[in-house]
């Protein structure tokens, strides 16, 4: 499906299919992902249908895993694992793998989601997956439509779990998902209200099926809740504030009409939520202050060395990097790296000590949380190295 590229992506297509005449190239006005992939299932003439968006890789077996185990059990769908890719600094490429789930009970056997309700939290995305093109005809399985959207894959997500009959998740990893694309929805600082749409989406979808199960509707408000939350840290500083009084607004009418559940939330997660409630302009002030904050820390240093490759580093990494001026550089450091090549999203990660000939013209970020025993270790280890320009990234955070 070339929808409306600019590039030369559609001339390029036509010469795969000038090879092969199994591949079908349609050149199309941009109208969205959700449009152009209706357009594609509606014209589809193969038993099964499979995703691969534009900036992934898959491997080259994928396909035919997941048809021999979609064939032997008759299912509706089969997913798997998947890799979350990187293109590191040196050129080489990165592959992490993603599990669906922590739970090994729901892989290698029939599920039918809507009597296991687990199911509806594995992970979510719709590429790696193999869909009989029956199963989503029959039941009008369809992507949301809104113009100009993302995250459109979570209606179609909701949609193919709640019909499912037969679903198969397998513990083997294929597909490629690209995390270094800096025109993924993921870094888009705008389109506040894409999330929201989705789970408008699927709430209508609920109602219109005079669906019962009291369960589905939390499901459906937990996950809006999760986008939202993330919503509110992608987002440009000058959207938060209304952004926050929107969850406010709306966590109030689903707690008026039964459906909000907050038991599946972290308690990080609940303490947030809870902030909002009481003051979402008092806390989107707080974020927007937190995050100037970090953003004029890292302005005055040359250099950057983020101090830790766990979660806390590689979200100090992503935020730093994403307004990383001119000349600035900025590391991932560990302590010990034992002999083994590590990476920190696509930084290769160096040991400290190798920073030392440099100390003082270094901003040493401590990237872990600041409660953990580690936290101590790794500041104790910096001043006996002789750092004096020392922050913590946790302590930014609160």
């Amino acid at each position: 499906m070339d929808d409306g590229s600019t590039d030369r992506s559609g001339a390029i297509l036509d010469q795969f299919a000038l090879r092969d005449c199994r591949i079908k190239v349609i050149h199309k006005v941009n109208s969205g992902y959700g449009n152009t992939m209706n357009e594609a299932i509606q014209i589809a003439k193969g038993r099964y249908i499979s995703i691969v968006e534009s900036d992934d890789m898959i491997e080259n077996d994928m396909l035919q895993a997941m048809y021999q185990t979609a064939v032997s059990y008759d299912l509706d769908m089969v997913k798997t694992d998947f890799y979350q890719m990187w293109k590191h600094e040196d050129g080489t490429e990165g592959n992490h793998y993603a599990k669906l789930t922590l739970d090994s009970s729901f892989y290698g056997r029939v599920i039918e989601p809507n009597a296991e309700t687990g199911a509806y939290f594995l992970q979510k995305f719709t590429w790696n997956a193999l869909y009989k093109r029956a199963f989503l005809n029959e039941n009008h399985i369809r992507y949301n439509e809104t113009p100009g959207a993302s995250f459109q894959d979570n209606g179609f997500w909701f949609q193919t779990f709640y019909w499912a009959k037969r679903a198969m998740f397998l513990n083997r990893a294929f597909y490629k998902y690209r995390q270094d694309n800096p025109n993924s929805s993921f870094r888009s600082r705008q389109k506040e209200y894409a999330m929201k749409n989705e789970y408008d989406f699927i709430h209508h979808f609920l109602t219109a099926n005079h669906v019962k199960h009291k369960e589905l509707y939390h499901i459906c408000f937990h996950f809006r809740l999760l986008g939202y939350l993330f919503t509110l840290n992608r987002i440009d500083d000058s959207l938060k504030k209304q952004f926050a009084v929107k969850i406010q607004e709306e966590c109030g009418i689903y707690e008026k009409n039964g459906e909000a559940y907050y038991k599946w939330l972290s308690q990080s997660q609940k303490e947030v939520v809870e902030q909002i409630s009481r003051n979402p302009v008092g806390y989107a002030k707080r974020i927007i202050k937190r995050n100037r904050e970090i953003k004029e820390i890292a302005a005055g240093h040359p250099h950057i060395v983020i101090y830790g490759a766990g979660a806390y580093g590689m979200a100090a990494c992503s935020q730093i990097s994403g307004f990383q001026s001119e000349g600035q550089t900025v590391d991932v450091a560990v302590t010990d790296l034992h002999g083994q090549k590590q990476y920190c999203l696509s930084k290769s990660v160096r040991e400290i000590k190798e920073y030392v000939d440099e100390k003082d013209k270094c901003l040493v970020l401590l990237a872990v949380k600041e409660e953990s025993e580690a936290f101590g270790v790794m500041l104790e280890n910096l001043k006996k190295l002789g750092f004096a320009n020392i922050r913590s990234y946790g302590g930014l955070l609160k």
